[in-house]
C-alpha cells in the first residue's frame, strides 16, 4: 500500500511524540525516587525570518546561568535551537543564516521548556500545519511553554492560548486580539505568566521572560547575578505599552475604521461625540457602534481615547508645550485628566513619559 507524504509525516511526528512521552515520564519517575535528574532541556523554536534577539536574548540568559552553576553538575540548562521547518538551516529577518541542531521532525530528547520565537506575520501565513500539530502534541508533556514577541500567534493558532491572558509585541496586540477573540491580550506587561503558558512582548522582552523562568528554577539570587552579568534589570519598571502607539498601525486598519480616524485626526481638541461620528457616515448611533466594534475591536469611545493618547505622546516627545496646553489640544479638560489617561494606559505620568522619550533636549 502506498502511503501519502502527509500520512508519512504524521507517523514520523507521532513516533517522536511517543518517544518524548516516555522520556518525560522517565524523568518524573526519577524525581519521585529522589534520584538526580538531567539538566533541563530548553528548546527555542525558530521559523524563517526570526528576530535574532528573540533567540539570542533568552539563549544568553540560560547559558549564562550555567556559568554560575558550574559546580553543580546535575543542574542547569541544555539549550537547543530547533527549526519549525524540515530544514536545519534557516535565515533570520536580518539575513543571517542560523544552523539548528534539530527540526520538529527529529527531536530525540525530552523537553522541559519550549519557547516559540517571533518572526514576521507574513511568514506565519506560510507555516506548515505540522508545527501546530507538533505543539499540540507536545504541550501536555512539557513543564512550560511560551513565546517571544509574535511567537504568540503560533501558540494561539495551535489553540494553546484560549481563555488565557497573554501578551505580544505592542504593535501587533490588537491584531492578535481580533484574530483570536478567546484570548485576553494585555499590552502592558513585558511578559505574562498564565501557567503553564508564558508569553512575552516585543523582542527584548524575551530576556525579561527568560530571567523570570530562571528565577523560578534556581531562585532570585542566581537570576539577579545573571541580570547583573548581562547588564539588565531583573525586573524592568514601566510597561511595554509606553514604547508604542495605542492604536494599531494605520495600514492594518479596516477601511471603515480609517474613515473615522481620518475624520478625527485634526479635531481631537474639540468635543467629539459618537453621534457626530455616526452622522458623518449617515448611520444610526446604534448601528454605527455595532459596526465600529466589529471593524476595530473596540468601542468608538475607546478608539477616541487612544487617538488622544497617541497625540499627547507625540507632543510630549517632539514639543516643549506645557502639559496643560497639550491636554487642551488633545481635548482633555486639564493636566489631571491627561495624567489619568497616561497612568491608566501606560503606567507613567505625562512628565515621566516626557523625561524618558523627549527628543528636543
Amino acid at each position: 500500500m502506498i502511503t501519502s507524504g502527509r500520512n508519512c509525516m504524521f507517523f514520523v511526528i507521532a513516533d517522536k511524540i511517543l518517544s518524548l512521552y516516555i522520556c518525560t515520564h522517565t524523568e518524573r519517575d526519577m524525581k519521585k525516587e529522589g534520584r538526580k535528574t538531567a539538566m533541563k532541556n530548553i528548546v527555542l523554536l525558530a521559523l524563517p525570518e526570526v528576530q535574532l534577539l528573540d533567540i539570542a536574548g533568552p539563549w544568553d540568559v540560560f547559558t549564562s546561568a550555567n556559568r554560575f552553576l558550574n559546580d553543580k553538575q546535575d543542574s542547569g540548562y541544555h539549550v537547543y535551537l530547533v527549526s519549525g521547518t524540515s530544514e536545519k538551516v534557516i535565515y533570520s529577518g536580518s539575513g543571517m543564516s542560523l544552523s539548528c541542531s534539530h527540526t520538529i521532525y527529529d527531536i530525540d530528547f525530552s523537553v522541559d521548556t519550549l519557547l516559540v520565537a517571533g518572526t514576521t506575520l507574513s511568514v506565519l501565513d506560510e507555516v506548515n500545519p505540522d508545527i501546530y500539530h507538533y505543539l499540540q502534541n507536545i504541550a501536555p508533556h512539557v513543564r512550560r511553554m511560551g513565546s517571544v514577541c509574535v511567537g504568540a500567534f503560533i501558540l494561539a493558532k495551535a489553540g494553546l492560548l484560549d481563555g488565557k491572558q497573554v501578551t505580544t509585541h505592542w504593535k501587533f496586540a490588537d491584531t492578535l486580539q481580533k484574530s483570536y477573540p478567546k484570548l485576553d491580550v494585555n499590552i502592558n506587561p513585558f511578559f505574562i505568566r498564565d501557567r503553564p503558558i508564558y508569553t512575552s512582548g516585543g523582542v527584548s522582552s524575551g530576556m525579561d521572560l527568560a530571567l523570570a523562568l530562571l528565577e523560578e528554577d534556581f531562585g532570585k539570587p542566581l537570576a539577579a547575578e545573571v541580570a547583573r552579568h548581562l547588564v539588565l534589570y531583573l525586573k524592568r519598571s514601566g510597561a511595554q505599552s509606553q514604547f508604542g502607539n495605542a492604536l494599531p498601525e494605520y495600514e492594518i486598519m479596516s477601511p471603515f475604521t480609517k474613515q473615522i480616524r481620518d475624520l478625527l485626526k485634526d479635531k481631537l481638541g474639540e468635543a467629539i461625540t459618537v453621534e457626530y461620528m455616526a452622522e458623518f457616515l449617515h448611520m444610526s448611533v446604534r448601528n454605527f457602534s455595532r459596526v465600529f466594534v466589529k471593524e476595530s475591536g473596540m468601542t468608538p469611545g475607546r478608539f477616541l481615547e487612544k487617538m488622544r493618547l497617541d497625540q499627547a505622546k507625540n507632543m510630549l516627545e517632539y514639543t516643549d508645550m506645557s502639559i496643560d496646553m497639550i491636554a487642551d489640544k488633545c481635548g482633555l479638560s486639564n493636566a489631571v485628566s491627561l495624567s489619568r489617561l497616561f497612568l491608566k494606559n501606560i503606567s507613567l505620568s505625562p512628565a515621566q513619559y516626557r523625561k524618558a522619550f523627549n527628543t528636543t533636549e
